[in-house]
């Protein structure tokens, strides 16, 4: 029978995610619990006062590296999968798990029922032995999602056979992962006994919930991205007014927080966008339909408006964040942002049931205000291609691409999120700027940083899985090693520059109680201890006297065995004969198939095998149940020692992510300074003014794609007196790639990096907007120009003269003098009313008399050399205005055929007269 609801709450083993079940865990030196779990086993020869006696009388001396030694026989396993033979149809029998009654079915299938029926949106893995299984609608889904075989398994007399699919229990981190990333949540029901009571089914429950927002297991994350979970909550309002919203997003791995209240659907649905969550917690209410704020890609989770409430969500973060009152984090003045908030704490300590309140480390929120970064609008994320490229959405050719040059996962993440956010403080951007300056100029200390980062691991995921109590023996061991690291970074950083962030402060004068965290793990674990945590192995000798006394008793029961395969040899007269053990069917006596006749008459047969014979002895069988008593024994108090140094890894969680995030900085613009060292870059003069004014520009992902060539650079002249650049130039010519480039190098300098130019003075933006190409967005039935109207739209109505506006072919999508009288008023309007900096590409060159109209206006041409019928791209910017447009020969070079070309040139001809 399943353990009932309150025994299931009092049940305080801890079992691994993927693996073995892990061992009961008890309090350290609580006789009672340990003697209640030998006597499962058998009465234990000694007690834990004898066995701390013998490791003193005989103390064990430390070694580095220690055998893992056999665990025993496995436990009695729970039936495994029915390999039965797959269903006859498309549609079998019991397709779901509410078409029968629960009282017909087996008490395990019983149980499986009542869990799924819990969580009938989830995915149902229920740990059978070897494997975890699912049945009914889940069996089939997933049988389709993942190509597994759909079998069978036997539900009851009245039921009969029902539909089941099963993963190894060693490959469901790989299982789990796909289904992840499809977008689905999975319900994991393991073990909670080794050993169930006689006519009992083994207790199992479900120890986690895995939905793609709230994963902390390393295999199921991108390593270089965060992984968001966010939750937002809306306030009604009347038609026609701005709809108010409150915005949460943490990243459960590394307990970032990041909150926010606005108004306005469309804000809300561009910040959703630009966030990419795996996963987005609403309150839906009573309506299933997909609200126009949610971007269409992105995976909602409509939950109870309750755990919503005012109420229920203060209480959610008063009880996480151990406060007496709200104040102190500033979230009552965010009504809105504070019900998210506590909602998606509610959802989250939702995702571990059997610790009752979720223990998942998540920092203080900070408040995200306006004016905080760079605003950049989903379209001009995708137009300056930053994180990934437009037209095949790859990371290779896109702007992270190109100066990515991080050596962990920490600060790759720590660069993306720069990209992302670039800053709009002067005073932060120049304290980069003076540590990319000063590894620049001081390589050895570059490379000497850079060899230290190199190895370190991601301790900023690491401390969330020992915070959570979901970290292996070999995550405490990275985290000693990357802790270890921090004094030597301290050394090197010491002086570099003459005042330096906030942040490099945390690095120059390491927290001494990581040193001392870092000392305890490496005095507890092996160098490289085993993936299991159930079966030894983990802590060296000389770390626990109850440990010691243990290990001396197992071996002298060593001795003893090998002692007995000395003396069976001489009394069997068979030298070849050895003395072995089996997980299963424990130790034996193995012979030879000719020898097997000659054994000694006390010799028991136990298994006959094509080429040997096995047997035991009645001491052996004998001694073998009290090696098993010890064995356990000391696995469960070497589980029990790892336990606590976990949990004492898990309260510095706090502390060692703190390290981490300025380690991640460190590394981060370590990798600016080599990409800037490497390339040719030069610093910036960042001020808070309007200037552009770059000398020699190049486009730094181009360049670095160009093999054969050498990239042209140009100059750029912006808000000192030109507010507005008209650049004409043909087809082919190179004006997307100049708008995108000064787009890049703008964000370059706000987020503290070196530029490719030879010279650089630059205004800090509040916006940078992009319109370059237009695709039709049939799914909302807007076509090419619509969407391009819509675009120039959103540009008119949100630029300010601090707005670095690059504007690439507004108007070509009507008829030609409706299109050239768009661009003309789109100009003056820039120009004249928003003043913002602006570079308007065309190949209408009638708006090169703009310039002589407004003084802030300038022409500018992108150069090309006609050689006969030939053309030939300079790819230089210069001061004036094409009187052409060179359409026609680029059409020829792209291969229209002849006769289409000269009647072109004919019907020009005509046009022009």
């Amino acid at each position: 029978m399943a353990a009932s609801a309150e025994n299931q709450t009092e049940l305080t083993l801890q079992v691994s995610l993927f693996g073995e079940p892990e061992p009961a865990k008890s309090s350290p030196g609580s006789e009672t619990t340990r003697a209640s779990e030998l006597s499962a086993l058998g009465t234990a020869d000694l007690s834990d006062a004898e066995l701390g006696a013998d490791a003193a009388a005989r103390p064990r001396r430390r070694s580095d590296q220690m055998l893992t030694r056999d665990a025993g026989a496995d436990p009695d396993k729970a039936q495994s999968s029915d390999a039965s033979d797959p269903a006859e149809d498309d549609q079998p029998a019991w397709a779901h798990h509410s078409q029968l009654r629960a009282d017909q079915l087996t008490p395990m299938l019983r149980h499986y029922v009542e869990l799924k029926a819990a969580h009938p949106e989830r995915v149902l893995l229920y740990r059978l032995g070897d494997f975890f299984e699912c049945f009914f609608e889940d069996a089939i889904e997933l049988s389709r999602v993942l190509e597994l075989t759909l079998t069978g398994k036997e539900g009851g007399k009245a039921i009969g056979r029902v539909p089941m699919a099963g993963i190894p229990h060693h490959a469901a981190e790989r299982y789990c992962s796909d289904l992840i990333r499809r977008g689905y949540s999975v319900a994991l029901c393991d073990q909670l006994e080794t050993t169930p009571a006689k006519g009992a089914l083994l207790k199992r429950d479900i120890t986690r919930v895995l939905t793609p927002g709230t994963v902390l297991d390393e295999g199921m994350l991108s390593a270089r991205r965060n992984n968001w979970l966010a939750a937002v909550v809306l306030e009604p309002v009347l038609s026609g007014e701005d709809l108010p919203w409150g915005l949460v997003q943490a990243d459960v791995s590394t307990g970032e927080v990041q909150i926010m209240q606005r108004s306005g659907a469309g804000e809300l649905h561009q910040q959703l966008a630009q966030l990419e969550a795996s996963e987005l917690l609403w309150a839906a209410g009573s309506t299933d339909s997909r609200p126009a704020w949610c971007p269409d890609r992105l995976q909602i989770t409509p939950l109870s408006s309750t755990a919503f409430s005012r109420p229920e969500a203060e209480q959610a973060l008063l009880s996480h964040y151990g406060v007496a009152s709200l104040d102190g984090l500033g979230l009552p003045e965010l009504p809105l942002a504070l019900r998210a908030a506590g909602g998606l704490l509610s959802y989250l300590r939702g995702t571990q049931p059997l610790e009752g309140e979720s223990r998942v480390p998540l920092e203080v929120p900070t408040i995200v205000q306006r004016g905080d970064a760079l605003v950049l609008d989903a379209q001009t994320r995708r137009n300056l291609e930053l994180t990934a490229t437009q037209r095949d959405n790859q990371l290779q050719g896109s702007l992270l691409w190109a100066i990515d040059r991080t050596l962990t996962a920490m600060g790759g993440r720590c660069l993306r999120r720069w990209i992302e956010a670039p800053l709009m403080d002067c005073k932060g951007i120049q304290a980069r700027q003076a540590v990319v300056s000063a590894l620049v100029e001081q390589r050895s200390l570059r490379l000497a940083l850079r060899r230290l980062l190199r190895p370190m691991g991601d301790l900023e995921r690491l401390a969330g899985r020992a915070g959570a109590g979901h970290a292996g023996a070999r995550d405490l061991v990275a985290i000693a090693d990357g802790l270890e690291r921090l004094p030597k970074l301290a050394q090197r950083l010491n002086g570099m520059v003459p005042q330096e962030p906030e942040w490099l402060a945390e690095l120059v004068k390491p927290n001494q109680s990581l040193g001392e965290l870092a000392g305890a793990i490496r005095h507890a674990l092996l160098e490289a201890p085993p993936l299991s945590l159930s079966e030894g192995g983990l802590i060296h000798d000389g770390v626990d006297p109850l440990l010691d006394g243990l290990r001396n008793q197992l071996d002298d029961q060593d001795a003893w065995l090998a002692q007995q395969e000395h003396l069976e040899r001489q009394r069997s007269g068979n030298s070849n004969l050895r003395l072995q053990h089996h997980r299963t069917f424990g130790y034996f006596l193995a012979v030879s198939k000719a020898k097997a006749s000659s054994v000694p008459e006390h010799w028991i047969r136990r298994q006959t095998l094509a080429n040997e014979e096995r047997f035991i002895t009645p001491e052996l069988k004998e001694r073998e149940g009290r090696i098993f008593q010890l064995r356990a024994r000391a696995c469960q108090r070497e589980y029990e020692l790892f336990c606590q140094l976990r949990d004492q890894v898990g309260a510095m969680a706090g502390p060692i992510r703190q390290a981490a995030r300025a380690v991640a900085s460190l590394d981060a613009l370590c990798g600016l300074a080599d990409v800037a060292a490497g390339q040719g870059y030069c610093p910036p003069a960042v001020v808070e003014s309007r200037e552009l004014q770059l000398t020699g520009a190049r486009h730094p992902v181009v360049e670095q794609l160009l093999v054969e060539t050498e990239f042209t650079p140009n100059d750029v002249k912006l808000g000192n007196g030109t507010d507005l650049v008209v650049l004409t130039g043909p087809n082919a010519s190179g004006k997307s790639c100049y708008l995108r480039q000064i787009g890049l190098i703008q964000l370059l300098a706000q987020i503290g990096s070196w530029v490719p130019a030879s010279k650089a003075r630059i205004g800090i933006a509040d916006r940078i907007f992009t319109r370059v190409g237009a695709v039709d967005d049939l799914a909302a039935g807007q076509s090419t120009f619509m969407v391009e109207m819509a675009e120039t739209a959103n540009i008119l109505n949100h630029a300010t003269d601090r707005s670095l506006v690059l504007l690439d072919e507004i108007g070509r999508g009507t008829a030609t003098f409706d299109g050239l009288s768009i661009a003309w008023a789109v100009s003056e309007h820039l120009a004249e009313d928003l003043q913002s900096r602006s570079i308007f590409a065309t190949h209408y060159h009638e708006l090169n008399k703009l310039a002589e109209q407004r003084s802030n206006v300038a022409n500018f041409q992108v150069m090309v050399e006609e050689t006969g019928d030939d053309l030939v791209f300079l790819h230089q910017v210069q001061a004036g205005g094409a009187s052409r447009s060179y359409g026609i020969e680029a059409a020829r070079l792209a291969g229209v055929p002849s006769p289409v070309v000269l009647r072109a040139r004919q019907v020009l001809d005509q046009l022009a007269a």
